[in-house]
């Protein structure tokens, strides 16, 4: 058996592995989610003791959807800090999964959106108390549709959110896969130095 043949055996081992334990993982997906919303919190705090503040509901700060200067400065702070919050998630989706991170980096930020949305139905038809999210200070997309003073910026603002939130789930877990692909790049050129060696010990 050559080396070039035993290097194509394995790297076809690989993928057959990667296709067996690859896809969305729910598991990371949650860890993934859970590490953005630790991010996002302490983000928050750094930005509320530097006499900042993160705009998440621009409608939240004015219902005639007036912007000043200093909403449309909180309304990019709160972008950049969800894009960083889940980045850093999915980075740590993509290392759990080990595999498709990017899938599980952006299933972290999905997760964070539906978790969003129950905590809004919460407090919209339970208590206002229920509604963590708002009590805690962060993105409440979705408890104020549907109140007479929504506003096509709010609904935009809630968007894009969104949209920074997967994007950044997405580019953290591509990368936090990385890794992994190093990893299985060693396994194979060791397999490859290890047929050599024995090619080279039974030729004697």
């Amino acid at each position: 058996m050559t080396t070039e043949t035993t290097i194509r055996g394995t790297e076809a081992d690989m993928r057959s592995v990667v296709d067996r334990f690859g896809g969305g993982d729910l598991i990371a997906s949650v860890l993934g989610m859970f590490t953005a919303l630790g991010v996002l919190v302490l983000l928050g705090a750094l930005i509320a003791a530097g006499d900042a503040s993160i705009s998440y509901q621009l409608n939240a700060i004015d219902v005639d959807g007036n912007l000043t200067e200093v909403e449309v400065v909180g309304a990019l702070v709160a972008l950049a800090a969800l894009f960083v919050a889940f980045f850093v998630g999915g980075v740590a989706a993509g290392r759990s999964a080990r595999y498709d991170g990017g899938i599980n980096g952006a299933g972290a930020a999905l997760l964070f959106v539906l978790l969003v949305a129950i905590f809004g139905a919460l407090g919209k038809f339970v208590g206002a108390d229920y509604n963590a999210f708002a009590v805690a200070g962060l993105p409440d997309w979705f408890s104020q549709f549907g109140a007479d003073d929504v506003t096509l910026k709010a609904v935009a603002a809630g968007a894009a959110g969104i949209v920074a939130s997967l994007l950044g789930g997405y580019v953290g877990g591509m990368l936090g896969e990385q890794f992994h692909h190093k990893a299985d790049a060693a396994l194979v050129q060791e397999s490859a130095n290890g047929s050599r060696a024995g090619e080279f010990v039974n030729s004697r």
